[in-house]
């Protein structure tokens, strides 16, 4: 029976959110009063010992605390040294760390990725039920881990111990006179070794030149603090500090010289037995370097400075934090730093009178050798401390120090009075560009010390005041520093970088919860807070008199400062809303939702008109933002990992906010150029909109025509230098005015109609938002020249931004305009504007230099702008540099720029912009400029390199010659060919390569022109202008290279898709696993990331395929656009799904075997830190599919034999040997394991095809083989044994009749039952039923005498059909022959399809819910080699058969055997149903409503009369065929027409044994014969087209020992 089992798979991608693991562990009722630490730093073998002393105070005397949880990572710790108030107690402790080592007897691989997850859960991120921070400091703390248990002593125990003590010592162990304690002092000796977490060392290994020193690494989340030393690693857990570090005195001491025997010694050979330490590390020093004293830079305040009195090559440094503060903001540095003193060279003393007592110390610290970068770099950084102090209150500590190391990952860290800083940041007072960003920075890590460090968030959902405090602090002094434009186009960039990006994102509230999953996380929570609080700031400022926010954040940080309650310093959202809800005597709770607890920015579409009957503006407000919120968001590898990690921890919005409600101010600009503002109200409404009537103010309307000539007349008298005219500027950009001006420069004005529309025009523009209160988008109705008098008249930077971003926008509806070309030139010539607009125009005047319509004109302004500034007259050369106007420097790097991304309509850059930007890159002149042109020379590389890059937009065009034969072939080629292309790529490349190669020999900063030149040729690869070249980018992957050359090579590299050679996949996975620098690792992981991205996206496949071959001849060519179609939604659906971009990234990476062995490989580094390794982890849940099945091994059991050997008087000599148990040694009862719970299959059979089957004695002997499946329309020969129904003797009464099938539906139902419930006894008795459905039947009756076997076969697709309606019963009528006959004729059931079709593909098939049959007997199935069985059943009803008197009964088998057609047959046979044997053939089998078959004569058969049953004796009259048609167990059709089609094979019944000839019938035996169809050639079917099919049945004697 042919059939398959088929299986439900889960959709490809949709992989369930991670479910975060619980911590269910309570609050602990102690807290920690005071903690103390004593490091040890040992340069030489990376190794730190130390002992701390942590003071527990319970804090529920009704509730004794007996044991104390303590969080310790990566060290060790003996715990029969743990003393508790000088008490020897019982500890324990367990290493979390070793969880994240592989155990040696697991044998797993990259797809058991999940059970290693599992392993580590403890090092995860887990849901804890969060204590706020002012509980923390009163009642309880929540230790991370717990892995150190102490239990505490009793209370007589401490005081018997220390009764001797002296009184001091009395009062730190807090023991009271009264003999009771108030608290007890843990301490605990710890070491680290192995060091992966918490501390980085630099510069200790011999092939790393750089200063050696060691810093502490710092997380958000908590558990790294632990990893320095043991402490409760609770971020609300705050308390006293003493830190005590000693480290050797100078850099000598650090590492002394190796005597000789120890530089012989080999380093890696094998350490002998009681060897503990290996040898130490030598690095070579010069005698300078060797005297550099060693300087510890640490959090709090300095105690003291003492030399080791048993060591003199040691000095120890204490110092104190006197304030409550957490183990996460304790921090140190420890290296040859050189001292700068910051606040005496850059503070005056009118600053100190004017602070008094606020004055703070300034201190700076570095590596030898970048004192001067310090104090370049920080020069601004005493300004920033002043002028916060005066702003916003007192410093919260004595001094501050910031000290810039090697090899970090942020910027900076801030930690108490103490901030780390990279070496990133440092630069030379030469250099311009990053000037601005590096402040910032810095005054950041200041401004975290009042918020995030003194005053901390109350939970995790108040973390995003913190740092919007922090920064708003940060923008507050850059405001001051740089002026109001600055700090105004700063917050209007990233106002709309966030209504960009602020999409299904996660709410300000909500996203503390989520910063653990990455640094994309907090660069949001960065992006947003701020923001907030900006436009928070405005309307509190707007809606009082007073200053905003900057008020309460003074009342703040005063009462932090002064208040000697615990709470003080604490913050949360709640608070702080009341405080300005206080301010400004009005409710936030709308601004709260929107803006707090809600996600999104919305998006106004504003339709204004001017009605002149009412005089009023008409205007209307609507939100569209919830269309943004549904329409797809397209991947990007950029932001992939992002999105990754968001989705497999479900972090996003749910839904989008309806509107978004507050007050707008719109600013009316009316014709007589007075701005009216009005404060309009947009409250929720259920359309979305908002309409309002504005009122105008002008009583006569004023022609603009007419001022705008007065303007123009005073804008030239200006121009002339008259002095008697008018000196007032009407508006900006009024440069190049003069008509040979305009002619020169090829400037155009309005034309004629627009004047006439600006005319007519009532206002000269609307301002939006005049106020900046809202961050959203706005887009209005407004036309193109009210922007432009935006842009000339209004003073707002932030509508001269947005006057910008609308000429951006419009771009497409407008295309190249030489009006709006010479409105940008206009900007970008006049000085007057801020430089941030100046570069706007320059980005935005590529897009108008187009040859059509135009003739370049966007271009020749940007050519001819450049040129009046910055070149010789009438030559593109440049004159000598001069960067001393920095605005102006901007300028001019931002013009080549936008030169190279001109493009023409072949979608290439034009002949005089690359010549242009080559001359300005060979004639760069930098002498006598008082700052380095290095980074403007990185520009000009840049832009070198994108001007030969073609836009793949645009179709290239081929050239196309023809020639007809008549003229010179060399000639037409030479015409064809332009070589000036090839010519300039190779003179660029060859100015790119000086500047790389001049940076072998004369670095320049942070190896900038290396840098640039690789980003340049990996431009130019990927674009196929030079062919890809891998060595360019390899040679720079050595570990001497600089971390930024080394990243930028790794990023060129996956640009270039290498990351499709499995070579050099795992030598990036070794980068990231073996890097010493987390700097590097971090930055290369992420390039990893992105090019993985750009796989699962589909980034560099092609969508189309190459069009095929035409062959030589005529032959007709058929694209397959189906495929082509199908394979362009599969790349759009990656390119916008992300389950559908993992599904794809996991098809290509899942089954690479050498892939999965380096990410494991990589997971085992002894350089990776616990986050390092997660994320590693998170990488293999998008690679490969996950495996829950893990492979142990086991060493067998040892035991020992001892021998005697040798056999003396006064010796004994015996040998031991080990041997190895591989049995067990005595049988032990198992507990078989509960089986697992069966996914639903479902087997599809083929019933068209009917198998054979066939009894046998119970004799083993006696069985016959299994005869092979005759092919379809031959009839087998009779000799041959075929298959027949088996049949069992049912063990009701013989008296009892069968009912006709059409009679009583109890009979179908039987069958259909008995087919379920075989199928769930046994596969064997499904396999019967479905050769033949009388079994089934059968099956019923006996109830499980006996099983069947079920054979299944490959299918194809099945096919169900609803079950037909049963014919209903008539009352038989006698025919002419005296048998039976239906006076009705039975209803024709519908047509279906024919069994014996010659297709190989069946027919009739039927599902099976095989859901409850064991596996193993389904694997049994799957495994039988034969189709076909033969069933050997014992036949039990022997009592039944009829046979003469006198005769005993006698056991047998029934065997059914074909014979061979003959063409004396009866009409009645040749029918195809019956045969000469009076048995169904295997079509006739397949037709439930067949007449009974006839029964052959007895003297034809070797068996003698006597044994023959009831069904085998021939029924030649009416009253053998009613005695016959009792005992039968079939559904007997009662038609007497035409024969129904036949059903399925299951349905067929079965034949059974005839009472025997003793039995009585019963009362209801005439009338069940009434009912009964008759038999004969009259009930018998029309013939079949196919020959039938006859069997002949044999009753053979039973051996001996069977039973009868």
């Amino acid at each position: 029976m042919p059939g398959v089992v088929e299986s439900k798979a889960a959709a490809a991608g949709d992989t369930p959110p991670v479910e975060l693991p619980v911590d269910d562990t309570p609050p602990r009722l102690y807290v920690v009063f005071a903690q103390s630490v004593d490091i040890d730093i040992d340069f030489s073998q990376k190794r730190i010992q130390g002992r701390t002393d942590i003071m527990i105070v319970p804090t529920d005397d009704d509730n004794p605390v007996s044991e104390v949880f303590i969080d310790a990572r990566q060290c060790e710790i003996d715990v029969t040294q743990i003393r508790v108030s000088n008490c020897e107690v019982e500890a324990s402790y367990r290493d979390p760390c070793e969880l994240a080592e592989t155990p040696k007897n697991y044998q797993w691989s990259a797809s058991q990725w999940t059970i290693r997850k599992h392993r580590m859960g403890p090092l995860l991120h887990r849901r804890r039920k969060e204590v706020s921070a002012v509980n923390h400091d009163l009642k309880c703390c929540t230790p991370f881990n717990g892995s150190i248990r102490v239990k505490l002593p009793s209370v007589k125990e401490v005081l018997q111990k220390n009764r001797d003590s002296q009184k001091a010592d009395q009062q730190a162990l807090l023991l009271h006179s009264d003999g009771t304690i108030g608290g007890y002092r843990v301490s605990i000796p710890f070491k680290l070794t192995n060091i992966r977490d918490g501390l980085q060392f630099v510069g200790v290994n011999e092939a790393d030149n750089r200063y050696p020193h060691v810093y502490t690494r710092h997380s958000i989340e908590p558990g790294t603090a632990s990893a320095i030393f043991p402490c409760i690693d609770d971020p609300g857990s705050r308390n006293s500090w003493k830190i005590s570090i000693t480290c050797p005195r100078t850099l000598g001491d650090a590492f002394p010289e190796l005597s000789g025997a120890q530089q012989l010694a080999d380093g890696s050979r094998k350490r002998k037995l009681g060897e503990d330490e290996p040898l130490p590390r030598y690095i070579a020093l010069t005698e300078e370097d060797k005297q550099l004293d060693m300087t510890v830079v640490c959090s709090g305040y300095l105690t003291g400075e003492v030399i080791n009195k048993d060591d003199e090559t040691k000095k120890t440094m204490s110092f104190e934090v006197d304030r409550n503060k957490a183990a996460k903001h304790i921090g140190f540095a420890v290296g040859p730093f050189e001292h700068v003193d910051l606040w005496s060279e850059f503070r005056s003393e009118e600053d100190d009178v004017k602070l008094n007592r606020s004055v703070v110390k300034v201190h700076g610290y570095c590596l030898p050798g970048r004192a001067e970068e310090v104090r370049n770099t920080c020069c601004s950084l005493v300004t920033a401390m002043d002028n916060l102090i005066l702003t916003f209150g007192a410093f919260p500590f004595e001094s501050y120090k910031v000290c810039f190391v090697e090899d970090m990952v942020e910027d900076t860290v801030p930690l108490c009075a103490f901030s780390l800083c990279t070496t990133r940041l440092l630069y030379p007072p030469d250099v311009l560009d990053t000037e601005v960003d590096t402040t910032r920075v810095l005054v950041h890590s200041l401004a975290c010390q009042w918020f995030g460090i003194n005053i901390i968030p109350n939970t995790k959902a108040d973390i995003w005041l913190i740092k919007g405090l922090a920064w708003f602090l940060t923008e507050h002094f850059m405001k001051a520093l740089c002026g109001n434009n600055e700090f105004r186009f700063h917050m209007k960039t990233m106002a709309d970088r966030l209504v960009q990006v602020d999409i299904r994102r996660p709410s300000l509230h909500d996203l503390g919860e989520h910063l653990y999953l990455g640094d994309f996380e907090v660069d949001f929570m960065n992006l947003k807070a701020p923001l907030v609080l900006f436009i928070l700031d405005r309307r509190l400022s707007k809606s009082t008199t007073t200053t905003g926010i900057s008020r309460i954040i003074s009342r703040m940080v005063t009462k932090a400062n002064t208040s000697a309650q615990a709470n003080d310093d604490i913050l949360g959202s709640d608070a702080f809303r009341r405080a300005c809800e206080k301010t400004c005597n009005s409710r936030l709770e709308h601004f709260w939702n929107q803006w707090v607890l809600m996600s999104g920015c919305p998006r106004f579409v504003v339709h204004q008109r001017f009605n002149k009957k009412r005089l009023c503006v008409e205007m209307t407000i609507s939100q569209k933002q919830d269309v943004a919120f549904v329409k797809p968001r397209p991947l990007n590898r950029a932001d992939f990992w992002r999105d990754v990690m968001e989705h497999n921890y479900a972090v996003s919005s749910t839904e989008s906010q309806h509107s978004f409600t507050g007050p707008m101010t719109i600013r009316i600009h009316e014709a007589d150029g007075t701005p009216y503002e009005h404060i309009v109200e947009i409250r929720e409404d259920s359309a979305k909109s908002v309409k309002f009537e504005i009122p105008y103010n002008t009583k006569y309307k004023r022609l603009k025509r007419n001022r705008r000539q007065r303007e123009r007349a005073v804008a030239s008298s200006n121009a002339r230098g008259d002095e008697d005219s008018q000196k007032t500027l009407y508006y900006l950009g009024d440069v190049m005015q003069q008509p040979d001006e305009m002619e020169e420069w090829d400037f155009r004005d309005w034309d004629e109609e627009t004047e006439q529309k600006m005319d007519q025009e009532s206002y000269e523009w609307i301002r939006m938002d005049a106020d900046f209160e809202w961050i959203c988008d706005m887009e209005t109705n407004l036309p193109a020249y009210m922007y432009a008098s935006q842009l000339q008249q209004d003073r707002d930077i932030v509508a001269q931004q947005d006057s910008m971003l609308f000429l951006h926008r419009s771009f497409h509806r407008t295309g190249p305009h030489p009006l709006v070309s010479t409105i940008l030139t206009r900007t970008l010539l006049d000085p007057r504007y801020y430089y941030g607009i100046r570069i706007m125009a320059a980005k935005e005047l590529p897009r108008h230099a187009a040859s059509e319509h135009v003739n370049w004109i966007g271009l020749r302004h940007l050519l001819k702008v450049f040129d009046h500034f910055f070149c010789r007259p009438g030559t593109h050369l440049p004159r000598p540099n001069d960067f001393s106007d920095k605005r102006q420097y901007l300028v001019q790097r931002a013009i080549p720029e936008a030169v190279a991304k001109v493009r023409g309509d072949d979608g290439k850059c034009p002949k005089e912009a690359r010549r242009f930007l080559l001359e300005q890159l060979q004639h760069n002149d930098n002498r006598g400029n008082m700052y380095t042109d290095q980074m403007y020379i990185c520009c000009l590389i840049e832009a070198l390199a994108t001007c030969q890059i073609p836009d793949k937009k645009v179709k290239q065009q081929k050239n196309m010659s023809f020639s007809f034969g008549d003229g010179d072939e060399d000639e037409i080629m030479e015409d064809a060919v332009d070589t000036e292309p090839d010519e300039f790529r190779e003179s660029a490349l060859e100015e790119i390569e000086r500047y790389r190669r001049m940076d072998e020999y004369l670095p320049s900063y942070q190896n900038c022109y290396t840098t640039s030149a690789l980003s340049a040729y990996c431009r130019l690869m990927k674009g196929d202008v030079i062919p890809i070249n891998y060595v360019m980018f390899v040679q720079y992957l050595q570990d001497k290279t600089y971390d930024r050359v080394r990243i930028k090579a790794c990023e060129c590299l996956v640009e270039l898709g290498m990351l499709a050679r499995p070579s050099f996949v795992r030598f990036l996975l070794l980068l990231v696993s073996t890097d010493p620098s987390p700097y590097a690792r971090h930055h290369i992981f992420q390039a990893l990331c992105r090019g993985l991205g750009s796989i699962a996206i589909g980034e560099r496949e092609q969508l189309e395929k190459q069009a095929p071959v035409r062959p030589a001849g005529d032959e007709l060519i058929v694209e397959q656009d189906d495929d082509i179609v199908e394979d362009r939604k599969k790349a759009k659906a990656r390119k916008e799904n992300l389950s559908a971009a993992l599904a794809a990234l996991k098809k290509e990476t899942t089954d690479d075997e050498d892939l999965q062995a380096a990410v494991w490989e990589a997971m085992d580094s002894p350089v990776l830190t616990v986050a390092e390794r997660i994320n590693i982890l998170e990488l293999c849940s998008i690679l490969f599919e996950e495996d829950q099945s893990l492979l142990m091994s086991f060493k067998y059991p040892t035991y020992w034999t001892v021998e005697r050997v040798e056999k003396g008087r006064h010796r004994c000599v015996v040998t031991f040997k080990r041997h190895f148990r591989t049995k067990s040694r005595k049988t032990y009862a198992t507990q078989p394991l509960p089986p697992k719970p069966e996914p639903k299959r479902t087997i599809t059979l083929n019933l068209n095809r009917s198998l054979s089957i066939s009894a046998k004695p119970s004799t083993p002997s006696t069985a016959q083989p299994p005869p092979l499946p005759a092919p379809s329309g031959v009839t087998p020969k009779p000799s041959e044994p075929s298959a027949t129904p088996k049949s069992a003797a049912p063990k009701e009464k013989p008296t009892t009749p069968a009912a006709p099938v059409s009679k009583q539906p109890s009979t179908q139902e039987a069958k259909d039952k008995a087919v379920s419930k075989s199928v769930k006894q046994s596969v064997a008795t499904a396999a019967s039923r479905g050769a033949t459905p009388s079994g089934s039947q059968e099956k019923a009756k006996t109830n499980g005498l006996h099983k069947d076997s079920i054979s299944v076969q490959a299918p194809v697709r099945p096919t169900i059909e609803a079950p037909q309606a049963e014919p209903k019963p008539a009352a038989p009528k006698v025919n002419g022959n005296g048998n039976l006959a239906s006076s009705t004729k039975t209803p024709r059931p519908p047509k279906r399809a024919s069994t014996e079709n010659n297709s190989p593909r069946p027919t009739k098939m039927v599902k099976l819910n095989t859901s409850s049959i064991p596996r193993q007997r389904l694997e049994k199935i799957d495994g039988r080699p034969k189709r076909k069985l033969l069933v050997t059943v014992r036949f039990a009803a022997w009592d039944r058969l009829r046979m003469r008197k006198g005769n005993a009964v006698q056991g047998g088998s029934i065997r059914a055997t074909l014979k061979h057609h003959k063409s004396e047959d009866k009409s009645g046979d040749k029918s195809g149903k019956v045969g000469k044997s009076g048995i169904s053939s295997p079509r006739a089998s397949a037709q439930p409503n067949s007449s009974i078959p006839k029964i052959v004569s007895s003297s034809q058969k070797k068996a003698s009369p006597s044994a023959l049953s009831a069904s085998q004796r021939p029924l030649n009259t009416p009253s053998s065929s009613s005695k016959s048609q009792q005992s039968s167990q079939g559904g007997i059709s009662s038609s007497a027409g035409k024969a129904r089609k036949p059903l399925p094979e299951m349905r067929k019944p079965l034949p059974t044994g005839m009472p025997s000839s003793t039995s009585t019938p019963s009362k209801s035996q005439p009338q069940s014969q009434s009912q009964r169809s008759p038999s004969g050639p009259a009930s018998s079917p029309p013939p079949s087209k196919s020959a039938p099919q006859k069997f002949k049945i044999k009753i053979k004697p039973p051996t001996s020992g069977s039973p009868t």
